[in-house]
């Protein structure tokens, strides 16, 4: 099984079936011309994607100017469904963008705050050091030095046939001599699953209820993305609208010459790890163009605390890093960002949410086919779409 990662850059995908709908969410756009749509399809052929292969559902945005929204290739062989603006994939890591959101909710609230040692509100968890405890901003910034927990070893389940994450949360203290920290606190950055799964638990815990219910009630409902949901429990997909088509990953398999797949909801897949917060958060183009329109926007937090989101983060040496409070951010010498986003790969699903500052551009990529470079792609359409636009060659 892969892990969810955060890339060290952000792309696009593709490959072949078709909905333009532009989504009713009262945006100027104009949907892109058949020009300008017709040769990002030949971008998409050039990267290898074909009709009958798992694919990719492409958006790009830029209010005032255009919207492109469609979909490439199949979301699932076995019933040979296309992909469409309206499918819904697995996030992977881009759903770190709505935890640390929802975390930063609850601090506007003042239900925690982002200075909280994290065992006030997550006991379980071992004491590493008395002078220089884990903070939930060291979550949100990655620089906590905690083990990955997904090499935890003989982990109860509470569930028969699946862990969530109080399971891991048990036995951080069980397991602390086997798995100390990578580091010391504050001192590095480095990229770890660990802690935005234990973040949900903060959400869980500081909002007083179950992880998805807090982002259904607090981000979905409010922004009219009808059909995102979090999968935590083998039940949700029978809940997911019905109308929706769901998106199995894929992985390529070279000794067969296959696509295996990899990741998915039931009935087509059966899961047994279901930890939320660090990936989890199944949603389709649709409800990723609102979104970007509540980012865009600095919806449900206060400016502030948005600027403070997409601020460069800091060891304690002083080195400054390329990423925020749950945000992935390009700068330039100066600290001044240019970009921001996020993106993912889990079980055969690769994702991307970049949005480029100067042109006013977003792009989300959404694929269900393993072995997509997301920054390729997203390299090639970025630049294709800025010729176009420009009316350069």
């Amino acid at each position: 099984m892969s892990n969810r990662i955060h890339r060290s850059a952000f792309a696009l995908t593709a490959a072949l079936a078709c909905n333009c709908a532009v989504p009713s969410i009262g945006l100027a756009e104009l949907p892109a011309d058949e020009k300008l749509v017709a040769a990002i399809d030949k971008v998409i052929e050039k990267q290898g994607f074909h009709a009958d292969e798992p694919g990719v559902a492409v958006l790009i945005r830029q209010p005032g100017r255009f919207l492109f929204q469609k979909g490439y290739g199949l979301a699932n062989l076995k019933s040979h469904k296309p992909i469409t603006p309206q499918t819904v994939f697995e996030l992977a890591s881009v759903s770190k963008t709505f935890t640390a959101t929802a975390v930063l909710i609850l601090h506007d609230q003042g239900k925690l705050s982002i200075e909280d040692d994290v065992r006030k509100h997550i006991p379980e968890l071992p004491e590493y050091h008395k002078t220089h405890p884990i903070r939930v901003r060291d979550l949100l910034q990655h620089t906590s030095g905690l083990p990955d927990y997904m090499g935890f070893e003989d982990v109860p389940a509470r569930h028969k046939s699946y862990h969530v994450n109080d399971d891991y949360v048990r036995v951080f203290a069980p397991q602390k001599g086997k798995f100390p920290l990578d580091f010391p606190t504050g001192e590095e950055y480095e990229y770890n699953n660990t802690n935005f799964m234990l973040l949900a638990v903060v959400v869980e815990r500081a909002g007083k209820r179950p992880f998805a219910r807090f982002l259904h009630d607090e981000i979905f409902t409010p922004l009219g993305m009808k059909h995102s949901f979090v999968f935590d429990r083998p039940d949700v997909a029978a809940e997911a609208a019905a109308d929706r088509v769901h998106a199995v990953g894929y992985e390529w398999r070279k000794k067969k010459q296959e696509w295996a797949p990899s990741w998915g909801l039931p009935p087509d897949r059966h899961e047994e790890m279901l930890t939320v917060g660090d990936g989890s958060v199944w949603t389709n183009l649709e409800d990723m163009a609102r979104w970007d329109e509540a980012v865009r926007a600095q919806k449900l937090l206060k400016p502030a605390t948005w600027k403070l989101a997409l601020t460069p983060s800091k060891t304690r040496d002083g080195q400054t890093n390329g990423y925020g409070l749950g945000w992935g951010l390009y700068f330039n010498k100066g600290e001044e960002v240019y970009g921001y986003g996020h993106d993912g790969s889990w079980g055969g699903f690769e994702t991307c949410y970049y949005r480029y500052l100067s042109a006013d551009r977003t792009t989300v990529i959404l694929s269900n086919r393993g072995t997509c470079d997301t920054d390729k792609v997203w390299t090639a359409l970025d630049g294709l779409v800025e010729r176009q636009l420009s009316g350069k060659k």
